[in-house]
């Protein structure tokens, strides 16, 4: 056995969750997958009896369920997600969509279907607006429909303008709501500024009209009336 340390990203009863696990670098993934599951207590089967597959990913690739993590490549410190897939759809359902549709169901978002009935949109230093708030629990972020996240779920589709991609694809939530606005960072990779000062992430924070908010390394203007 060579063993690694690598972590792990899975979905645990609807919230997302990260375990630093040690592996065998001579196990293929089909077993190492079958090793996860077991040590993360995770179900084999749906509310309905039917059997759940799971895949290992790396930086967006599904793992060849044949060949050992030594062969992939897998290396000490790696970041590996477990997908989930359900074996009655004809489309598989990733840890990124389980992810952002459970955020939407704790938090909102575009899904909960209010309307705002205010103007509100953000727009780039040449005043050109990059995008309009929609609904009173806006998600912004960077659109990826092969992983889970397509544009449609998104208030704040940032991939256009986020040639770095600095935008986590879930990357942060605004609120309005008693009049006001908030905005949270939902624990994106490059955070979100107000005015030069970093968000904690997870914690509302106002969001005023005129204030400049960073996303990742995309810099927008807040305007509403």
């Amino acid at each position: 056995m060579i063993p690694v340390q690598v972590t792990i990203q899975y979905l645990h009863e609807g919230q997302k969750a990260t375990k630093w696990v040690k592996l065998s670098l001579d196990q293929t993934v089909t077993q190492t997958v079958d090793k996860l599951v077991s040590d993360l207590a995770l179900p084999r089967q749906d509310s309905r009896g039917a059997p759940i597959s799971y895949q290992l990913v790396q930086q967006r690739q599904v793992l060849e369920g044949s060949r050992t993590l030594g062969e992939i490549g897998v290396e000490e410190g790696n970041i590996l997600q477990l997908h989930v897939l359900d074996a009655n759809a004809t489309v598989g359902i990733n840890l990124g969509q389980m992810l952002a549709g459970s955020l939407l169901d704790r938090l909102g978002g575009k899904g909960g279907g209010e309307l705002l009935t205010i103007s509100a949109v953000f727009a780039d230093v040449s005043g050109r607006v990059a995008f309009q708030l929609k609904h009173t629990r806006a998600l912004i972020g960077r659109a990826d429909p092969e992983h889970g996240y397509p544009a449609d779920m998104l208030d704040g589709d940032l991939t256009e303008v986020d040639t770095r991609r600095t935008v986590s694809r879930p990357h942060a939530l605004i609120v309005y709501s008693d009049g006001e606005f908030t905005i949270r960072d939902l624990y994106s990779q490059h955070g979100v500024t107000i005015n030069g000062t970093r968000l904690s992430p997870n914690m509302a924070h106002p969001l005023l009209n005129g204030d400049v908010v960073r996303f990742g390394e995309v810099e927008l203007r807040f305007h509403h009336q």
